[in-house]
């Protein structure tokens, strides 16, 4: 079992499957996030479970329960092949290569999950796990299918299933703007303390990078993740 701490993370929680029991603080006080959460405990039919808040705080692995934790199944790691075959015609995958922070990777999430992405692969080490902190920021995203696979053996399946591999990095002659980002593709993305390696780079059909016009030369990556995807969406509007 794992757990979802904070009122608008674990209303996300209850609202999906997997959700197995409600842990609330004695004598919380009421208000309308409350209120939904036990309206959806009852609901499913969840166990609900009072105790003292110095329990929450003792068992909180992110310290930010806000009065409630939920007990939930753990975080389900799917194949790439799978996504592959589940996912639409025009199907968008995130790539992270050493993402570590676990609030960038639930921010990473939270904003792939919003931006329609068909899922997210991390590669088995050097990666954060799901862990609690993650997906309370994530407050949802992590319902995402998630593979954990080498980004090379991924990279290779995309080229054979014929998906457009695009790097997301400093180096990139073309910008975001200049790239043709609609079709079948999935972005790769490096983590916070470097970019992409020349051997993830040489692998990819392209490299774009983010216009800075100013003195700072990178963004955080949860940062960059949001403006690529959306520059996509933007495309494939019009």
């Amino acid at each position: 079992m794992s757990q979802v701490e904070g009122r608008n993370p674990v209303i996300e929680a209850l609202k999906r499957k997997g959700a197995q029991k409600l842990i609330i603080q004695k004598n919380i006080k009421k208000n309308d996030k409350i209120e939904e959460i036990l309206k959806l405990a009852r609901r499913k039919k969840l166990p609900v479970e009072y105790v003292q808040k110095k329990w929450l705080d003792r068992e909180s692995k992110t310290g930010r329960h806000q009065g409630v934790i939920a007990i939930v199944d753990k975080p389900q790691y799917y194949k790439l092949k799978k996504v592959l075959a589940e996912g639409k015609q025009e199907i968008c995958l995130l790539l992270l290569d050493r993402v570590q922070d676990p609030q960038n990777l639930g921010s990473i999430l939270r904003t792939a999950e919003a931006a329609a992405v068909d899922g997210v692969v991390i590669p088995p080490k050097d990666s954060v796990d799901l862990t609690p902190t993650v997906r309370r920021v994530a407050m949802g995203g992590d319902s995402l299918p998630i593979v954990k696979e080498s980004l090379f053996r991924a990279i290779k399946t995309l080229h054979d299933e014929g998906i457009t591999v695009i790097g997301v990095d400093p180096s990139g002659r073309k910008t975001i703007y200049q790239e043709h980002l609609k079709g079948a593709i999935a972005f790769v993305i490096g983590g916070e303390h470097r970019g992409l390696s020349n051997e993830i780079l040489n692998k990819c059909d392209s490299v774009v990078k983010i216009p800075m016009l100013g003195s700072i030369s990178s963004l955080n990556v949860g940062v960059a993740t949001a403006i690529v995807l959306y520059e996509r969406l933007r495309q494939m509007k019009n």
